[in-house]
């Protein structure tokens, strides 16, 4: 059992309103005897959570900007981590990847991603005229360096209606996305260091909560897996 050295609070950058998300204490090193977390949730400072695990799910009511900060106690060591999370009813999301040479001025420290976060949304935003207000960017812990950018709709244009909010993204998907394919979003890391953005071949994220599709995807994968096994122990059987 050691001492507590360093705790990184894991937590969603957006999340969907009155949908329910995970907050996670990671703790370093990871033994360390009894802990004791206390959690802050939201803008409600005035009564904390206390919890022996170091996890705790939770639902935000309200769009807008909610901090979370965790505080954990190990022997005589006391450490925090805070968080802030955008809340929103209407987003789509896609991961970006980068030419290699960003990774080796990675430091894969959170001040490091919060800066080159901000020079790619300002990229992303000269290269396609999408708002600013539309638009956020983080950049993910570790290496390979890899973010993730956030669309969200224009609540005069849609009225806050499902459908005109899921067309509206889609347009703004289409335009970022067709920028990023052409390589058409750069930035300077430093002098002689050009980084290269694109849009990592992976599906985009949910517009709102679909966990009836996901799973009924995840049904039918575990249905072709048990078939695919079926068939394989029959050949088997019958070639003996």
């Amino acid at each position: 059992v050691g001492q507590l050295e360093y705790i990184h609070l894991s937590a969603p950058f957006v999340a969907v309103r009155n949908k329910e998300v995970n907050l996670t204490a990671v703790l370093w090193p990871s033994q360390v005897g009894t802990v004791t977390y206390i959690w802050w949730i939201g803008n409600n400072t005035e009564q904390p959570v206390i919890t022996l695990e170091g996890s705790i799910a939770c639902t935000f009511s309200r769009e807008g900007i909610n901090t979370v900060t965790v505080q954990v106690s190990a022997g005589n060591t006391i450490l925090q981590d805070r968080k802030t999370i955008a809340v929103h009813e209407y987003f789509q999301s896609h991961l970006l990847a980068f030419s290699s040479n960003l990774d080796d001025h990675n430091p894969d420290v959170a001040e490091w991603r919060l800066d080159v976060s901000r020079v790619i949304k300002n990229s992303l935003i000269q290269a396609t005229g999408v708002r600013e207000d539309q638009l956020l960017v983080t950049v993910l812990p570790g290496l390979p360096t890899a973010a993730e950018f956030f669309l969200l709709p224009d609540k005069q244009l849609t009225e806050g209606k499902p459908e005109k909010s899921s067309a509206h993204l889609d347009q703004l998907s289409e335009v970022l996305l067709s920028a990023l394919n052409q390589n058409l979003v750069q930035f300077t890391l430093r002098p002689g260091v050009q980084v290269t953005v694109y849009a990592a071949h992976l599906s985009a994220a949910p517009l709102v909560d679909t966990s009836e599709n996901h799973s009924g995807s995840a049904m039918l994968m575990l249905l072709s897996v048990v078939v695919v096994g079926l068939a394989v122990f029959v050949i088997y059987k019958f070639k003996r």
